[in-house]
């Protein structure tokens, strides 16, 4: 698999590199949905096409022309554009997304920033990785830095109105763009913990293994680290403000 994954590594960034160019100068051309650009089509049709010559039982399963998600020992999650509202308006941080599951487990992700010029990659059992060089969460027991990642389509508007106020005991943040990438910050450090109402799970699959392999934990509202293409909530970071967070949001949502 390091081949493929290599082939896929390369075609995130350079994809990447050629969109940065566009953003902030390229149209929405959304009908039944708003934020979708030609690039979110291509960028995945692109990374269908590598994965199917590769091996065209592996599926495919992506926001915008793949939403079925097919059952098959080898699955591919790819957001092709995470983040496209601020792609589209021309500010940090959108990302390229993609996980590859194996019997329903994660094997190995990737998100690519091209406003920083970015490469996460994950591998499982193998460690978390930004721009070759090894991550790790951190804690912080006196006051833990939290994002609060919360999706435009996520439609609930008095949990997540509630969710901002219980979360506001911690440093709390609310980082622009794509949520994928601001995981990976989680996975290097940056920030302690997040919480994500999402109106999706195409990116969360991928975050799922980068906390992981930083040495945290990420999972879904049950507590389930394997990523279900069902679930909308979140929780992620280190594992002592991950059992913080975890309360807070069963107590709100549950």
């Amino acid at each position: 698999m390091e081949k493929i994954y290599q082939k896929i590594i390369e075609q995130i960034v350079n994809s990447g590199k050629r969109i940065r160019e566009k953003s902030g100068k390229i149209q929405d051309i959304g009908v039944t949905k708003k934020n979708l650009t030609e690039e979110d089509i291509r960028i995945e049709r692109e990374l269908k096409q590598i994965i199917k010559d590769f091996n065209p039982k592996h599926e495919f399963y992506s926001e915008e022309e793949n939403e079925n998600f097919l059952e098959a020992e080898d699955v591919w999650v790819a957001d092709p554009i995470s983040g496209t509202h601020v792609f589209i308006d021309g500010l940090p941080h959108y990302g390229i997304v993609i996980a590859h599951l194996h019997n329903h487990e994660v094997q190995f992700a990737a998100v690519y920033d091209p406003s920083m010029n970015d490469l996460y990659t994950a591998y499982r059992n193998k460690g978390a990785y930004l721009n070759g060089q090894k991550i790790f969460v951190k804690s912080n027991s006196e006051k833990p830095r939290i994002i609060f990642n919360l999706s435009l389509g996520w439609k609930d508007a008095a949990s997540a109105k509630k969710m901002f106020y219980e979360l506001s005991d911690f440093e709390l943040y609310r980082v622009l763009g794509s949520h994928a990438v601001n995981d990976s910050l989680i996975a290097c450090g940056k920030y302690n913990g997040v919480v994500c109402l999402a109106k999706d799970s195409f990116p969360y699959f991928a975050s799922s293994l980068m906390i992981k392999e930083a040495g945290g934990v990420f999972t879904n509202l049950n507590g389930d680290e394997n990523i279900k293409p069902s679930d909308r909530v979140f929780i992620g970071g280190d594992k002592a403000t991950y059992q913080k967070l975890k309360a807070i949001v069963e107590q709100i949502l549950k």
